[in-house]
C-alpha cells in the first residue's frame, strides 16, 4: 500500500515539473527556481507535487522510526522529516512570501542532503548503497553551491535555479529507488 501511494505521489511531482516546463514557456529551464513555476494560473499542479514530495519524504520518515534499531535511525528520519515540513512550508507558501518559503527551502534543500549522507555512512543498505552515495554526493554538492549563490553569481557557468532544480531531482530519484525496494522489501 505505502509503495503505491509513494509511487503515485512521486509520479504526480514529475508529471507536474515536466508539464510546467513544457508549459511554461515564459520561464527558463536554465535560470528559473522550481517555486516560481507554482505561481499562475496552473499553480496548483506543482503545490500537489510538493505535497507529493513531503508526503512521501515523511512515509519514508516513519519507516525509519518505526524500524527503531538505533539512534541514527532517529537521527536520519528526524532530518528527513524536517526536510518534509521543508517542502510543505515551499507549497503553503509561493515564493512571492519570502521568510517561510526560504526557510522552506533551505530545510528541504539543506537537510536531505545531510540526512541521505549520513545514511550513506552510517547503514548498510546493499541494494541502495552505490544508488545512495551517488544522491548524497550530487545533493550535497547542490546544495553548497547554492550556498554560495552570491560570490559565484557572475560566473558565467553559475545557475542558481538549474542547481536547485538538480538538487530536487536527485531528491526525487532517491525516493523512487528507496520507495521501491524499502516498501517492497517490508511488504507494504
Amino acid at each position: 500500500m505505502f509503495r503505491l501511494l509513494a509511487m503515485a505521489a512521486l509520479s504526480w511531482f514529475i508529471f507536474a515539473f515536466i508539464l510546467l516546463h513544457i508549459v511554461r514557456t515564459d520561464l527558463t529551464l536554465w535560470h528559473t527556481t522550481l517555486s516560481i513555476y507554482a505561481v499562475g494560473p496552473a499553480d496548483w499542479v506543482l503545490t500537489i507535487g510538493f505535497y507529493a514530495i513531503a508526503l512521501v519524504q515523511g512515509m519514508i520518515a516513519c519507516h525509519g522510526i518505526e524500524q527503531r534499531h538505533s539512534w541514527r535511525d532517529y537521527v536520519v528520519s528526524g532530518l528527513l522529516l524536517l526536510a518534509a515540513l521543508g517542502a510543505v512550508l515551499v507549497a503553503v507558501f509561493p515564493y512571492t512570501i519570502k521568510l517561510p518559503h526560504n526557510t522552506g527551502a533551505v530545510l528541504q534543500l539543506g537537510l536531505f542532503p545531510i540526512s541521505l549522507s549520513l545514511r550513506t555512512v552510517w547503514f548498510r543498505e546493499r541494494s541502495l548503497r552505490k544508488t545512495n552515495t551517488l544522491l548524497a554526493v550530487i545533493s550535497m554538492s547542490c546544495f553548497l553551491l547554492l550556498l554560495l549563490a552570491n560570490p559565484m553569481r557572475n560566473l558565467p557557468f553559475y545557475s542558481f535555479g538549474f542547481i536547485q532544480k538538480l538538487e530536487i531531482i536527485c531528491i526525487t530519484l532517491w525516493l523512487l529507488c528507496y520507495s521501491a525496494v524499502a516498501f517492497k522489501r517490508a511488504g507494504e
